[in-house]
């Protein structure tokens, strides 16, 4: 409703700085936008629609360094994604890539996508598949032309293009549909089209020339970062350790090639109870095939932020240790084993597994590697009444069944 939305704005943005600076090593590119547009969020005329705001309204464009910024950080992301998709030493993202075009790899991870399929089969995916990248690279330069030329039927054009092949990512790939909205909210800056009278600019306080020098130098110097970050700073400097690599990292280049393989995880683990359970996928059962009813998926147990954690196994020292030993709490408290003390975790193995993307929606057969192998409760450790005092036999028992399970 917009209550107080420039304090709001800047509250939004520290506290969503915080979240990521807690674990640098999970951050992915959902966090670099909304690092992006929270931070130029605190510069935008956005309470000149506020509840709190009683003075005039405008439903005009506001011109300041905020906005301008603002649109340029959009023509980067969609210039440097683009450009690393026309640029694919591979050429996944063109007509003649060989064996498979890259919208043909992506778009196969939901029921949504193998209904795409059925309609466009796979000479119609060859198709699409240059024009996502043509679409990336001219999308925003063209919304720049429509206002420059004051035709709005291009820049809407252009946007509702863009936008609509964000809402193609939501619908056809898994755990994308946050990651579509708030890319497809950005271009909201392009709107409206029409300039708007200056009692906007001053009831968003930016009539104020000490908050526009603070706003110009504040702005000016994240770009200036940026730049430094990205063309001049040492790779010891780019260690995601750094708080500026969170702060100035600015690359968009994802989905590059044509994806060869897909991935998922698992992870059995030996229970006190000597039952064997997936606590990956926080199920009873552990289960080997590839993740998906009906449409092949990857990592579909742990969306978001997890599906980096199995790329940190070479982390040692007391990084490592926190992050395998997470697991072992996480699954212990889920389970409750203060009352369900055969439920305790004593170990698991954590397996990345993969599958090469085929012809005709289908994949390879499943090959698999360990990852890591980790003890939770040592084995000198467990009391379990479960156990006879004298179950040798039964102890030998479960680590058989855990040993089968790997």
């Amino acid at each position: 409703i917009g209550y107080q939305t420039r304090l709001m704005s800047i509250l939004s943005w520290f506290f969503y700085l915080s979240l990521t600076l807690r674990n640098t090593w999970l951050n992915f590119i959902l966090d670099r936008y909304f690092h992006y547009l929270l931070f130029y969020s605190m510069f935008l005329p956005l309470d000149c629609w506020s509840v709190s705001n009683s003075r005039n309204q405008s439903d005009g464009l506001v011109v300041s360094i905020a906005t301008i910024g603002l649109k340029l950080q959009v023509l980067w992301i969609y210039l440097d994604a683009g450009a690393g998709k026309y640029m694919d030493p591979l050429g996944g993202w063109t007509y003649n890539a060989d064996p498979l075009p890259a919208l043909d790899t992506y778009a196969r991870h939901t029921t949504a996508a193998h209904y795409l399929y059925a309609l466009l089969r796979p000479e119609g995916l060859r198709i699409m598949t240059p024009l996502v990248v043509y679409i990336e690279l001219l999308s925003a330069p063209v919304s720049f032309l429509g206002a420059m030329l004051n035709w709005p039927a291009l820049t809407y054009g252009a946007i509702g293009l863009i936008c609509s092949l964000h809402i193609g990512i939501a619908i056809t790939l898994n755990n994308t549909t946050l990651l579509s909205l708030v890319a497809c909210s950005a271009w909201a800056v392009f709107l409206p089209l029409k300039i708007g009278n200056t009692d906007a600019s001053e009831s968003a306080g930016l009539g104020s020339p000490r908050r526009k020098n603070l706003s110009s130098v504040l702005i000016l110097t994240l770009i200036a970062g940026s730049f430094w970050f990205e063309l001049f700073s040492e790779e010891c400097s780019q260690s995601m350790k750094h708080i500026w690599s969170v702060l100035l990292h600015n690359r968009w280049n994802v989905f590059v090639g044509a994806e060869e393989y897909v991935t998922w995880e698992i992870a059995p683990g030996l229970l006190v109870d000597g039952s064997v359970v997936d606590i990956w996928g926080r199920t009873d059962d552990v289960n080997w095939k590839m993740p998906g009813a009906g449409a092949p998926c990857t990592s579909t147990s742990r969306p978001g932020r997890w599906r980096s954690f199995p790329y940190l196994a070479e982390l040692d020292g007391e990084d490592g240790e926190a992050l395998w030993s997470y697991l072992c709490g996480q699954w212990d408290r889920e389970s409750d084993t203060a009352s369900n003390p055969g439920r305790k975790l004593i170990k698991y193995n954590f397996f990345m597994l993969q599958a090469d993307v085929l012809p005709n929606m289908t994949f390879s057969a499943t090959r698999k590697r360990l990852i890591k192998s980790y003890e939770c409760t040592p084995q000198s450790a467990i009391k379990s009444p479960d156990r006879k005092p004298s179950g040798i036999e039964e102890k030998e028992s479960s680590g058989t069944k855990f040993q089968k399970e790997l």
